[in-house]
C-alpha cells in the first residue's frame, strides 16, 4: 500500500507544480548566469591547454512568439595566475527556440563579436574577431515569471590578430569557450 502511495506522489506533485506555474513566455525577458568556464585557444603553430576559469552572461530582450525569444546575450569568462588577468566577452544577437512551447528545454544561436585581454599590469595582450554563439538549457519554472536555467553554452571566434601592447604579433588565433552553469531568468 504505501508503494502505491510513494508512486501516487512521485508521478503527482510535478503535474501540480507544472499547472501552477505553467510555461508562458510573452514580452520581456532578463536572464543572468555564473558559473565556470573552459577556453581553448587555436591558433596556426601552437596549441595550448584548455584554462578553466568563471563564467556567466547576460541576456535582455522580448518574446516575439511563445516558443522564440529574441536578444541581445553577453557572456564573459575570467581567469587568473601568476600574476596575468585574462578576460573574455563574446557580445551577440541571440535567438532561443524552445521546440515545445509547453516544456522549458531550448536551443540558443546567435552571431556577433568577441574580445580578449591579458593583462599583467605592465603589458596587455589583446584581441578580437567575429563570434559564434550555440547553447541549450531549460527553464524550471519555480515562479509565475522566474525560472531556474541550467545552461550549456559554446562560444566560439573566428581567428583575429592578436596583439602586444597594440603592436601586432604577426599571429592569427581563435578562442572558444564551454560555459555551464546556472541561470535566473524573469520571463
Amino acid at each position: 500500500m504505501r508503494l502505491h502511495a510513494i508512486v501516487a506522489l512521485v508521478f503527482t506533485v510535478p503535474e501540480l507544480a507544472a499547472a501552477q506555474n505553467a510555461q508562458a513566455r510573452e514580452g520581456f525577458g532578463i536572464s543572468f548566469g555564473v558559473g565556470r568556464g573552459s577556453a581553448g585557444v587555436e591558433c596556426n603553430s601552437c596549441s595550448t591547454d584548455r584554462l578553466n576559469g568563471a563564467s556567466g552572461y547576460l541576456r535582455l530582450g522580448g518574446h516575439v512568439r511563445p516558443n522564440l525569444f529574441v536578444g541581445f546575450e553577453s557572456n564573459g569568462w575570467l581567469h587568473s595566475d601568476q600574476g596575468v588577468d585574462e578576460t573574455v566577452g563574446y557580445y551577440s544577437g541571440v535567438a532561443q527556440w524552445y521546440p515545445n512551447a509547453a516544456t522549458g528545454f531550448y536551443v540558443k544561436g546567435g552571431v556577433g563579436i568577441t574580445s580578449y585581454l591579458a593583462d599583467d599590469g605592465t603589458d596587455q595582450a589583446t584581441s578580437g574577431a567575429t563570434a559564434l554563439t550555440l547553447g541549450i538549457g531549460y527553464d524550471f519554472r519555480v515562479g509565475r515569471n522566474f525560472s531556474l536555467t541550467p545552461y550549456a553554452n559554446y562560444l566560439a571566434s573566428a581567428k583575429g590578430e592578436l596583439l602586444f601592447n597594440d603592436v601586432s604579433t604577426g599571429f592569427n588565433w581563435s578562442i572558444n569557450i564551454l560555459q555551464l552553469g546556472l541561470g535566473f531568468t524573469w520571463h
